[in-house]
């Protein structure tokens, strides 16, 4: 029954329109297509979503004004759960404040030490917090690399502004030398 041409299923009876020679030009057993050539060779078009979140959204949507209003309400009654989560939505958490510090100005990286001593002063009076002291210290950080980036490109200047005019006096003594 295999040869002679007939579905796999022989209670189906039709003929095989495939054919085993179009059978190995496709990707092979359970892949339809070859490789890189779907059935769709431009893709979902940009934008598409799925269904299942299109419809989960609209539900959403539909409730949202009814659960808003019982949250609110539970608010209103003394529930402190919904109470913190109204006011959060409302105000929102504060992540970082203002600080007033009054940090010791940096002209160099000899500086540093006085810098660093106020702010570990500041955080033993209650004035910072250990995290805000850690965040001043790597802000000095950047700030002394800066100023070593500085001072590090004006001395290569200089090396180099002296290491042409000596090659330019090398230069001159040698054509003098010479008759």
């Amino acid at each position: 029954m295999h040869g002679d041409g007939l579905a796999a299923n022989p209670l189906q009876m039709q003929p095989d329109t495939m054919g085993r020679r179009a059978k190995r030009l496709q990707g092979g057993p359970g892949r339809p297509f070859l490789k890189g050539m779907s059935g769709n060779p431009g893709g979902k078009r940009p934008g598409t979503r799925n269904r299942a979140t299109i419809i989960a959204e609209e539900l959403l949507d539909s409730a949202t004004r009814r659960m808003l209003r019982r949250a609110i309400a539970d608010a209103e009654d003394g529930d402190g759960v919904m109470s913190r989560f109204c006011l959060s939505r409302i105000i929102g958490p504060r992540r970082e404040r203002p600080v007033r510090f009054e940090l010791p100005p940096i002209e160099s990286a000899a500086d540093l030490k006085a810098a660093m001593a106020a702010v570990t002063a500041a955080v033993a009076n209650g004035e910072l917090t250990i995290r805000e002291a850690w965040e001043f210290s790597q802000m000095l950080d950047t700030f002394i690399r800066a100023i070593d980036a500085t001072e590090f490109a004006a001395q290569l200047e200089r090396l180099e502004t002296a290491a042409a005019r000596n090659a330019d006096d090398a230069r001159e003594a040698g054509d003098a030398r010479e008759p």
